[in-house]
């Protein structure tokens, strides 16, 4: 009999959705003295900013700035984390998003990340780490320089920078989080800025890329990870219900009703591939902002938080319908753009309000058919082709006259069409992943197909890009296959057709 049951699993030791311990992490609270961001204490060149321009919408953040007329310039933005408990996981994740202007440069490396580790409430320093990431900022312009407008720029966009460490002592209750440079030596004061917003410092009982404590026994080779426990949704889906939490299943344990998820319970989806990954845990809320357009195509006079910006609903269907806002969880252009920054282009970013149906296992249909040129079979179809993870659409790589549409977009590689939907034609760079992609391994995932097949980002494996692959070349549709992730997407910066080339599945259906 079919019912609503309390599942009772062995849920181990897994928590809910990892909480942020940073205060005020988009320095948008100012200190007693109003010039600086509560919780905070800058040194050198950084200061408090709008981290942006005027046909932009970002938000307030720190500048380091890497020009000094002296010759060699330095600077740093910290914050004292309180309250830091081991019984809640040995490890820490610290995350920020950061911008690096073009001008931007220093010498010997020195931009980095560091968690500095105290006891007695911060008053008693015990260790540190760090890690350095200016060469992460040279490699993405060196990359994704193609991914730009004209072929060029590509790196100047907001990218997630990330340090993970595990506590090094039990004493630890406090941990000091800083971003810094040195020898900056910027030849001019414009473009030579380091933008920084969205601190994050996340604790957790373990690590997201699989390292383990030096006391605990680690395999030889890295296996999947144990899906014990977990409801199977389908495919290569999974969900770990909370304790007590209410879920419909039938007596052989499979889902027979309506499983909603929203950002509450978004860590508690998995995707599983070579990680179980939580692909739109930390993005499926958005904030429609002052000049954007609502649902009702009514402009938008005060920002608006969506905390439904994407939802998803799992049933015995074996499809996932993503209902999804389409509003952009990233800094944008300001759209209508009459001045020509970013294409001439008169649309808004407006609220919508459509759901995607996308099946949880997909096939690869042998009959697929990929685009020829200008897409003339209508292989893949004008408007949306798929989501990215933060319920943006991706679009095919032509604009309405048939023209590679890749060249008119703003910093974070999207741009609204004329029906007010903002949308992608290319990699999304700002898009926020589970894990970070440093071109270290294997890129994450940054959305799905309609066809259901997922997008992966651009790498293959360390320093490769999957479109530079010549033991397994992606096919005409942008996809491979490989016994770790099935068939697959990748983008292809600077590579047409840039996101997919068509569908390997069934084409898919979709409902307003």
């Amino acid at each position: 009999m079919i019912a609503s049951i309390l599942l009772t699993l062995l849920l181990g030791t897994h928590s809910e959705a990892a909480t942020n311990l940073v205060s005020n992490p988009n320095f948008d609270r100012a200190d007693a003295t109003g010039k600086a961001p509560a919780g905070y204490e800058l040194t050198g060149n950084a200061r408090w900013a709008w981290c942006g321009y005027s046909d932009e919408i970002t938000t307030k953040g720190i500048s380091l700035n890497g020009f000094d007329a002296k010759g060699s310039s330095a600077g740093s933005v910290s914050q004292l984390v309180t309250g830091i408990q081991p019984k809640n996981g040995k490890w820490l994740k610290f995350r920020f998003r950061g911008r690096a202007e073009d001008g931007f440069t220093v010498g010997n490396d020195l931009v980095g990340m560091k968690m500095g580790f105290y006891s007695n409430g911060g008053t008693n320093y015990l260790d540190s780490g760090q890690r350095l990431i200016y060469r992460e900022i040279l490699k993405d312009r060196k990359d994704f320089a193609v991914n730009g407008n004209d072929g060029k720029n590509g790196a100047t966009a907001w990218r997630s920078y990330e340090f993970e460490e595990m506590l090094p002592f039990a004493e630890v209750d406090a941990v000091k989080l800083t971003v810094e440079f040195k020898n900056g030596n910027a030849t001019q004061n414009k473009f030579s800025s380091f933008y920084i917003t969205d601190f994050s410092l996340q604790q957790s009982a373990k690590s997201s890329d699989g390292r383990v404590a030096p006391t605990a026994k680690q395999s030889a080779q890295v296996s999947p990870e144990s899906t014990a426990g977990m409801l199977p949704l389908g495919g290569r889906w999974f969900y770990r219900p909370a304790q007590g939490e209410s879920v419909p299943i039938d007596t052989a344990g499979h889902l027979s009703g309506d499983l909603n998820v929203t950002e509450a319970n978004s860590a508690r989806l998995f995707y599983q591939d070579e990680r179980l990954e939580n692909p739109f845990a930390g993005n499926m809320t958005a904030w429609l902002r002052k000049g954007n357009l609502d649902v009702n195509r009514q402009l938008v006079n005060e920002d608006r938080y969506l905390t439904d910006n994407v939802t998803i609903t799992f049933n015995a269907s074996g499809y996932m319908a993503l209902h999804v806002r389409n509003i952009p969880n990233h800094p944008t252009a300001k759209f209508p753009d009459t001045v020509g920054t970013q294409g001439y282009n008169p649309s808004y970013i407006q609220e919508h309000n459509d759901t995607y149906y996308l099946p949880v296992n997909p096939v690869k249909n042998p009959n697929a058919v990929a685009m020829t040129d200008r897409d003339a079979n209508g292989a893949l179809n004008m408007g949306p082709v798929g989501l990215a993870v933060n319920g943006v659409v991706f679009y095919n790589p032509y604009d309405a006259n048939m023209v590679d549409a890749s060249n008119i977009m703003d910093r974070c590689c999207g741009h609204p069409s004329p029906d007010n939907r903002y949308h992608y034609h290319k990699y999304p760079i700002c898009v926020n992943t589970p894990f970070v992609d440093k071109g270290e391994s294997h890129s994450p995932i940054i959305g799905f197909a309609l066809d259901g097949f997922p997008v992966y980002g651009p790498y293959e494996r360390s320093g490769e890009m999957a479109k530079d692959d010549k033991e397994r070349p992606l096919n005409a549709f942008n996809a491979h296959f490989d016994d770790v992730r099935g068939w697959h997407y990748h983008v292809t910066p600077g590579k047409f057709p840039y996101i997919i080339g068509g569908y390997m599945g069934n084409r898919p259906q979709r409902s307003r």
